[in-house]
């Protein structure tokens, strides 16, 4: 598309000569058609798209500013590494039904909050049918999570499902918010000149074992691009579990399948999902169930399923920092590798930090993120962490499962206590981060190239 913004709003003086920025749905079908190559159905997907509703008109000059400034998406393809080659073009797709138009700003750090969504679980309960959970689930196979499905999974979540509609949680229901803010780096001049005056000057504790999530303020969800992953499918990680056992992340998130066109036609993605410069932040899930294994559903999970009373939880349940790890198709970091890791978890860690409405969190438990189907260094990941939660102002606690875990970080540490003893500032020790990683393999991604088993000639 050649045309600047301005040049393609000037075309529309031609049925709009006073300026009211307001056509006919016909005018702007017609017009639209004359810039772009697009049936009728392109149209109308082009403002499903912009949620720009149209039953009254359509408002040329607010479609315009956000195709030119959101068709070229704001995603890099490397980002989501072996996912590329994908309908999706490595990314997300489409993402629609984000109301942008109130953004606010953390000040000094370069992140604002793009949209802060809450329901009520009442509301949530009473969509959770068993029609529009089936329907849900559908789409969710059809679109996304195409590979193979796991009935036993499905049938897990029925019965949670039963459980979280049952009348006896309505007056929990009634007074509980269910809240969900995407937040994202709009400005990045500033948190270049926050790299550069921030010095390294607190390091992570470490702790063994999963967290304890009635005792932890504020843990990340190692997070897939589509919040969920594949919980209404197969698989039952760390994602997974989250959404499965605190069943009201899962239900927001399946009730927007509904609402969105159709992901199995088009290249859509629904609003709960993320590009590369974006965190969300979750609270108010109160867990329903507890699951009592992890990786494949087995056949006698139903058996080791365990239903809990949600109220026992509502005081104790933690802040959730949703953010997705670059998962690694190539076997040394770049720089630009880097530089994106940070930016996710900065923009995570200062949202659950900084922000007004979902902020004031002083402790955030994570882990090895991004390090087992992603195929990322837990050096590597432990070390853009303690930068990011420097620069953000927070403190992190690190969970591990081993003593072979925590001997893995014994030479971030030593990296990462040079930098303060030199009085290093973020951007200095990101820096030498990225020389270290381009130079020695043990400091490499845990990705290998596929062995070629056809015969040489």
């Amino acid at each position: 598309m050649a045309l600047r913004p301005e040049q393609t709003a000037d075309l529309f003086k031609v049925v709009d000569p006073k300026g009211s920025g307001l056509v006919s749905r016909a005018e702007f079908s017609s017009l639209l058609g004359k810039i772009v190559d697009l049936d009728d159905r392109g149209v109308e997907l082009l403002l499903a798209l912009s949620g720009l509703d149209g039953r009254d008109g359509i408002r040329y000059k607010e479609f315009f500013s956000w195709l030119y400034g959101r068709l070229p998406l704001q995603q890099t393809v490397s980002y989501y590494g072996a996912y590329r080659g994908d309908r999706f073009d490595g990314g997300i797709g489409w993402r629609v039904g984000i109301d942008e138009s109130a953004p606010c700003t953390i000040q000094g750090t370069g992140v604002a909050r793009i949209c802060l969504i809450s329901e009520s679980h009442e509301k949530l309960r009473r969509w959770a049918t068993v029609e529009n959970w089936r329907k849900a689930t559908e789409i969710h196979k059809a679109a996304y999570f195409t590979r193979t499905e796991n009935l036993v999974q499905e049938a897990v979540l029925e019965r949670i499902r039963q459980h979280y509609v049952s009348e006896k949680w309505k007056c929990h229901a009634q007074g509980t918010l269910v809240q969900a803010a995407l937040f994202r780096l709009t400005d990045r001049e500033v948190f270049r000149k926050l790299r550069q005056t921030t010095l390294l000057t607190q390091l992570p504790m470490v702790a063994y074992g999963m967290y304890n999530e009635r005792v932890e303020e504020c843990i990340v969800d190692f997070a897939n691009k589509r919040l969920g992953g594949g919980w209404l499918s197969y698989g039952m990680v760390q994602e997974e579990k989250l959404f499965t056992e605190r069943f009201s992340y899962g239900a927001m998130c399946a009730r927007s399948l509904l609402e969105m066109p159709s992901p199995v036609e088009d290249p859509l993605a629904s609003k709960f999902s993320m590009h590369p410069e974006e965190a969300w932040i979750l609270r108010g899930g109160a867990a329903f169930a507890r699951v009592n294994w992890y990786g494949y559903t087995p056949m006698d999970a139903l058996d080791k399923l365990q239903l809990l009373d949600p109220t026992a939880d509502v005081e104790t349940a933690p802040t959730v920092v949703a953010m997705d790890a670059i998962k690694a198709d190539f076997k040394r970091y770049d720089r630009k590798h880097l530089k994106m890791m940070l930016v996710k978890a900065f923009v995570g860690f200062c949202a659950a930090k900084r922000d007004p409405e979902m902020g004031n969190i002083n402790r955030i438990a994570t882990g090895s993120w991004g390090c087992g189907a992603f195929k990322n260094n837990e050096r590597v990941m432990f070390c853009i962490q303690t930068l990011a939660a420097n620069l953000a102002g927070t403190q992190l606690v690190h969970h591990v499962l081993s003593d072979e875990r925590s001997s893995r970080l014994n030479q971030a540490f030593s990296f990462l206590e040079d930098c303060m003893v030199n009085r290093r500032s973020i951007q200095q020790a990101f820096d030498e981060l990225v020389r270290i990683c381009s130079s020695m393999p043990e400091w490499s991604t845990k990705f290998e190239e596929p062995i070629d088993t056809s015969e040489r000639s």
